[in-house]
């Protein structure tokens, strides 16, 4: 009992750390990537920022704009309805309705004009789903090195200190909950692998409801995001080749029928699921592989490169695993792994890999998810010093904490903080100076591009006054002698000319976004103008 008290508050103590390290980020956070502005308003099953404009010729205060973008009513009914809602069309193809819904319960009653209680819910959320990756992550781990409480240890302290875990959990996207479920998933996965007889003991009602189990874990994971099939399709593919050698015929029928009834079980869920890939973002996926293959490649690779050094592989862990590994040779230890283990983090570095390659951006988030698989290979290292010397064992999990704790306390290794973002906006720092904000039409597509008023109206000033206009004539009519005139730098940059007004400031807008095709990038500048007395 004592045994299992100690081992219980060590876990407890690990867990403190790495959540602790998460709580204190988000405390920095200050702002939102304009995706998840989009988030919220999604979320909340909101028009504005979606896919309709303000009103023009209508002067609003920056608080009704941003209660009116943000806003959540707090009745069960009003939830109820917009998850509904959701569950018919979430209004964003490239995702499902099933992280918006939950978020949708956690913004209850969030009808603040101030981000930070916005952050505050949706990081509630987040370091729910972080508990739930830490729980069964442990469990894993557990299953993968039984023999051993260091190694357990270290692996699920060492994988959340991950400065890609760690940003993952601030990002308010759907992307924690898909690390979340590739945990999840693979924690039943194995787990059903090392079975021998169990799928199929017992009665036909106990096989059935394990049928029905393992589909909603697959079909809740293919919920979480759209490349979720291709860490799906790796298991599946390593499960039929083990069965196939065992010569168990009926467990791959098993996990045939799991991913049949995971794919209804995610069509259910939500119905317009299968119509995701045919999105626009299935279609720039395709033209993203097929246009330049040789590039596109080249690209991808140096991207996942950068990526693992920056955010897992940096030279300290790179110099501890060739460490580890001399010594191992030197002293001549029979290299001992689990080939499940071994799997898993082969499994996690072919999806980052093949996810960067189809990904038309070659960024952080779409690997963030599997992050954590990769302290497999370090604790393998690890484990088989462990079976020779425990004591060169323990100083070498000492030393690989050592490799990632500098990098979770940097600001510069940690994605989508935002810290200095609202100080871009200067303009809301003058709240008795109206703001016109003029946003680019797309001619040849037919719309304005109302979803980057999502790395706008977060920062508006609650008592500033604004108004939209589709021309600068319309500033003649201003009944006001200086203005600030937002303009969204975007090619063809609309410059401004009015000659009633003259220029007595002007800035840029840092969104900090990464710069990319579609222009997510610094596109905003801001003009301070006063009108030009009458002659």
């Amino acid at each position: 009992m004592k045994i299992n008290l100690r081992f219980l508050l060590v876990l407890l103590a690990v867990y403190s750390i790495v959540l602790g390290i998460r709580v204190f980020w988000l405390t920095q956070k200050n702002g939102f990537h304009v995706d998840e502005g989009m988030t919220i308003a999604l979320a909340n099953y909101k028009d504005y920022i979606i896919n309709k404009n303000y009103e023009y010729e209508k002067e609003y205060t920056g608080k009704e704009i941003k209660e009116e973008s943000f806003g959540a009513n707090d009745s069960f009914s009003d939830v109820i309805s917009d998850i509904k809602s959701l569950w018919k069309d979430n209004r964003d193809p490239p995702h499902t309705n099933l992280y918006y819904s939950l978020l949708r319960i956690s913004l209850t009653g969030i009808r603040s004009a101030d981000i930070k209680p916005v952050i505050f819910r949706g990081a509630v959320l987040n370091l729910i789903l972080f508990t739930v990756s830490f729980t069964f992550f442990f469990l894993l781990i557990r299953i993968l090195f039984p023999g051993s409480v260091l190694l357990q240890y270290t692996a699920v302290l060492c994988a959340f200190l991950s400065t890609a875990a760690i940003s993952n959990t601030l990002f308010i996207r759907p992307y924690q909950i898909q690390e979340t479920m590739f945990i999840v998933l693979s924690y039943y996965f194995i787990k059903t692998m090392d079975l021998q007889n169990g799928l199929f003991s017992g009665s036909k009602r106990f096989i059935v409801m394990q049928l029905i189990f393992y589909a909603f874990i697959t079909g809740i994971t293919l919920l979480t995001g759209y490349y979720t099939v291709i860490f799906i399709g790796l298991l599946g593919l390593y499960a039929v080749t083990v069965k196939y050698r065992e010569k168990r015929y009926k467990v791959i029928l098993f996990y045939f029928f799991i991913l049949v009834m995971g794919l209804i079980t995610a069509k259910v869920l939500y119905p317009g699921y299968y119509a995701g890939f045919g999105s626009y973002r299935g279609t720039e996926t395709i033209r993203t592989i097929s246009a330049n293959v040789t590039e596109n490649l080249k690209h991808s690779t140096a991207a996942a490169v950068t990526l693992l050094k920056d955010h897992f592989f940096a030279f300290q862990a790179i110099a501890f695993c060739l460490l580890c590994a001399g010594y191992i040779v030197f002293k001549k230890i029979k290299m001992t792994f689990n080939r499940h283990a071994l799997f898993l983090f082969l499994a996690a570095l072919l999806y980052f890999i093949v996810t960067l390659a189809i990904a038309p951006y070659k960024i952080l988030r779409y690997g963030m998810p599997v992050f954590p698989f990769f302290v497999i290979l370090p604790v393998m290292l690890i484990g088989s010093i462990h079976v020779k010397s425990r004591k060169i064992a323990a100083i070498a999990a000492v030393l690989l904490c050592c490799c990632f704790l500098p990098g979770a306390f940097n600001k510069n290794k940690i994605e989508n903080l935002f810290f200095d973002k609202p100080a871009q906006y200067a303009f809301a720092q003058d709240a008795n100076t109206p703001v016109y904000i003029l946003m680019f039409y797309f001619r040849d597509w037919g719309y304005t591009a109302t979803w980057k008023y999502g790395n706008l109206v977060p920062y508006l000033n609650n008592d500033q006054k604004y108004f939209f206009i589709r021309d600068y004539s319309e500033l003649d009519s201003a009944p006001y002698d200086e203005i600030y005139v937002v303009i969204e730098n975007i090619p063809p940059l609309q410059e401004f000319t009015n000659a009633n007004f003259e220029i007595i400031e002007e800035f840029e807008i840092f969104t900090g976004e990464p710069e990319t095709p579609s222009g997510l990038g610094n596109y905003f500048i801001c003009k301070k103008v006063r009108k030009k007395p009458k002659v």
